[in-house]
């Protein structure tokens, strides 16, 4: 199931004994816990009746499932990064052999634990908590997945991601228009827990007023790399040497390696090369975006940018950004300094240009 039917059981009182909360996003499967503490422990014993347990072994874990609740229907038992569901078995009698065949019972492999799962007693609400994904080739996996007990939490995809954003400024007061959340996503990233931070910082900064602005994302809030980089680009397609040079070492500064930048570039500079001739051949954006697979907000900025170009002039810009990183990655050429060489290989092109139209 997906976290949507997850809430949909948490809302109706419906939940299941057993449960296995994986997938990339963090953020998620932590809200999702929290609301399931909430719903599941309400009186004043909740604290008694909630175990957190991290890779125990099999025996210590049936024990507290069979521990029976106090002054509460059931208790929550959390395992955290059990080896059952991630890294190798340990040797021993509470765990199990993954090199045994298949045919035979768990109980007979000293795999206690997929067997018992056969046996939670009502009074446990029992949920399994790895971080990333889980190897889907473990048989206590393949048994919470035989019970319909497995939670998904995938990243969001751009739409849902964008109506979280619009949710999360909305208990702060405050509104925000879709292209500007896009402009959010691109800037941070799509991780719930980072975003989460910006919404905060940016809900602070913009109090007095009632829409969060492009102008309140550029001023205060923490950008990625490759949003770092499409404003080194930007001012290099614009010219703004006095801008782009300071950018560029406050990358490095930063601890950020040169051959990383400037394989960012070549890819971006391949974006606006394909932005312009689809640009050229009025292609929607819609269709832009897919065949680069990119957001339409990316999309856009990549369209203004390349507009300061003729397609020559992005082609040339692109095979000096192909060249160089073969020139370094090669040893042809030294790392240190590559990235200035490129830089201003690259504002030469528009300096170029500047020359040829007042000439």
């Amino acid at each position: 199931m997906d976290y949507q039917e997850f809430y949909d059981q948490l809302k109706t009182g419906k939940l299941q004994k057993l449960y296995l909360f994986e997938g990339e996003e963090e953020y998620g499967k932590e809200s999702a816990l929290l609301a399931l503490r909430r719903g599941l422990l309400k009186g004043p014993m909740a604290l008694m009746n909630e175990s957190v347990l991290t890779n125990p072994p099999d025996s210590e874990l049936i024990a507290v499932c069979e521990t029976l609740p106090i002054m509460e229907e059931r208790r929550l038992v959390i395992v955290r990064d059990s080896q059952h569901l991630l890294g190798k078995a340990k040797a021993g009698a509470d765990s199990q052999s993954e090199e045994e065949p298949e045919d035979e019972a768990p109980a007979r492999r000293g795999d206690q634990l997929t067997a018992y799962m056969d046996r939670l007693p009502d009074s446990v609400c029992l949920v399994f908590y790895v971080r990333g994904k889980v190897n889907g080739a473990r048989r206590l996996y393949k048994k919470i997945r035989e019970k319909g007990g497995i939670v998904s939490f995938d990243q969001l995809d751009q739409e849902r991601l964008i109506k979280w954003i619009a949710r999360e400024f909305k208990t702060e007061g405050l509104r925000i228009e879709r292209r500007t959340a896009e402009q959010l996503v691109f800037a941070c990233g799509r991780e719930l827990m980072t975003l989460k931070q910006e919404v905060a910082k940016l809900a602070a900064y913009a109090q007095e007023r009632q829409t969060v602005t492009a102008q309140d994302i550029d001023a205060i809030a923490t950008k990625n790399i490759e949003y770092r980089v499409f404003d080194l680009s930007d001012k290099v397609a614009a010219g703004q040497a006095g801008q782009a040079l300071p950018l560029m070492h406050e990358m490095l500064k930063g601890g950020e390696q040169r051959l990383m930048l400037l394989a960012l570039l070549q890819r971006h500079y391949r974006q606006l090369l394909l932005t312009r001739l689809m640009t050229q051949q009025r292609l929607p954006q819609a269709d832009i975006a897919s065949g680069l697979g990119v957001p339409p907000f990316v999309v856009r900025r990549l369209a203004q940018s390349a507009q300061a170009y003729q397609v020559q002039e992005l082609q040339k810009a692109y095979q000096l950004c192909i060249r160089q990183e073969y020139l370094v990655k090669s040893g042809q050429l030294a790392e240190e300094g590559s990235l200035e060489q490129l830089i201003l290989a690259l504002l030469n092109i528009r300096m170029e240009k500047e020359a040829r139209r007042h000439a």
